[in-house]
């Protein structure tokens, strides 16, 4: 096969995947706005879930668990390795010679690029605009700030907010990864990646440092994020790939 008849494959299937995601967005969006109702609607929804975890005397009876803490500790080392091995994986090197199956610079780049903007830049613009005070800093809770309702700007909080999450964020963005995964193998995936997700995002919730909404809307962010972003990624899969391969072959 020539190198035409090899970019025109590329651009037919980069199409037939656009096609296929052409939905995602409106009904991310859809869903994200449909969690922000249920939960500005039942704020409580947030005190209740946090309150199981709470004692008056011990506060946040798990804060000082030395294996949820650790898990956390865990879930924040993971994106920068994610985007150690992706940003030497893009980088031309003789190392991916040895590769059988090297992953397709677009890929690569999308992966880097949803962790910069979505559990990244994104979630601390929100913090910042939002402002919503932890759990643990509420009088609730033994603080001193008042509980707000996600998505409401408030000034409860200057620095580090609670809304929304980025542990969360950055632990929806493992799952970014399915796009390196072969499509019979995606679903499995999806669903024990899903698991480890949720399990890392909701010990948040355990530890007093964020609500429940915190969490859930989080997702539903990068969920409506990741699918604008690889959708626009895949479109121009063709022109990337060519990109680096020109590059490959300069080195």
């Amino acid at each position: 096969m020539s190198v035409t008849d090899l970019n025109h494959v590329q651009k037919a299937i980069s199409k037939t995947v656009g096609d296929k995601t052409c939905h995602l967005p409106p009904q991310a969006l859809m869903l994200l706005g449909l969690v922000s109702l249920i939960f500005a609607a039942i704020p409580e929804l947030d005190l209740i879930v946090s309150r199981l975890f709470w004692e008056p005397v011990a506060g946040f009876i798990f804060s000082e668990n030395s294996t949820l803490i650790a898990f956390r500790d865990a879930n924040r080392l993971l994106p920068w390795v994610v985007a150690g091995v992706a940003i030497t994986l893009l980088i031309p090197n003789p190392f991916l010679r040895h590769l059988k199956f090297p992953p397709a610079p677009h890929k690569l780049l999308f992966v880097l690029t949803f962790f910069a903007a979505g559990p990244g830049l994104g979630v601390h613009l929100i913090k910042m605009l939002v402002g919503r005070a932890r759990p643990r800093a509420l009088e609730e809770f033994g603080g001193s700030a008042l509980f707000t309702p996600p998505w409401e700007i408030t000034d409860q909080c200057v620095r580090n907010c609670s809304f929304i999450s980025g542990e969360a964020a950055s632990a929806f963005a493992l799952l970014t990864l399915v796009v390196f995964v072969r499509p019979k193998y995606s679903k499995p995936y999806l669903a024990v990646v899903g698991i480890v997700t949720a399990a890392f995002s909701l010990n948040r919730v355990v530890l007093g440092a964020h609500f429940l909404s915190d969490v859930v809307i989080a997702w539903n962010v990068m969920f409506a994020l990741a699918v604008v972003l690889w959708r626009w990624f895949s479109r121009i899969a063709p022109q990337i790939d060519a990109i680096f391969a020109s590059e490959s072959r300069l080195t």
